[in-house]
């Protein structure tokens, strides 16, 4: 949609226009962090329009507390996911338990209703091939694990 703007400023980063078809609209940005650790959000509309103030300021939220967003989800990861519905295999308990935490690149999609999943695209669980594992947030509360083991990719 040619209506729709190529990049938006949300707290100080660009979000730049990804390609897709007219029924979505999509933005992403990467930032440094501390110049050590980086961050990357997507937003996402569906259909297609320009984020409105509640998703800017969503993602400016997500966005600003990104180390802190990070954490919570890991940390909610490392206690449900010993919960038997997750039906872990005992190797995989184990790296539950290791000093670093099984999950890597953390990636934010922020939805058009403000709703928004905090994505860990690596991890060793089996669960999270290929597509990784995601945590559902309310607002800034982690409340479900997503397990795209079976998403289908865009």
């Amino acid at each position: 949609m040619d209506d729709l703007p190529q990049s938006v400023v949300i707290g100080g980063a660009e979000f730049s226009r990804v390609d897709s078809d007219d029924s979505i609209a999509c933005w992403t940005s990467t930032s440094d962090v501390d110049g050590s650790r980086s961050w990357s959000a997507s937003i996402v509309i569906e259909p297609a329009a320009a984020p409105d103030a509640a998703v800017r300021e969503r993602a400016a939220t997500v966005c600003s507390g990104w180390e802190g967003y990070v954490e919570i989800a890991a940390d909610y990861l490392l206690e449900r996911l010993r919960e038997p519905q997750f039906a872990l295999e005992p190797s995989e308990l184990v790296k539950l338990d290791a000093a670093e935490p099984p999950f890597d690149a953390p990636e934010a999609v922020i939805w058009g209703d403000g709703s928004w999943m905090l994505r860990f695209a690596e991890s060793s669980l089996e669960m999270a091939d290929p597509f990784g594992i995601g945590v559902r947030f309310e607002g800034t509360t982690a409340t479900a694990v997503e397990d795209l083991s079976d998403a289908d990719p865009v």
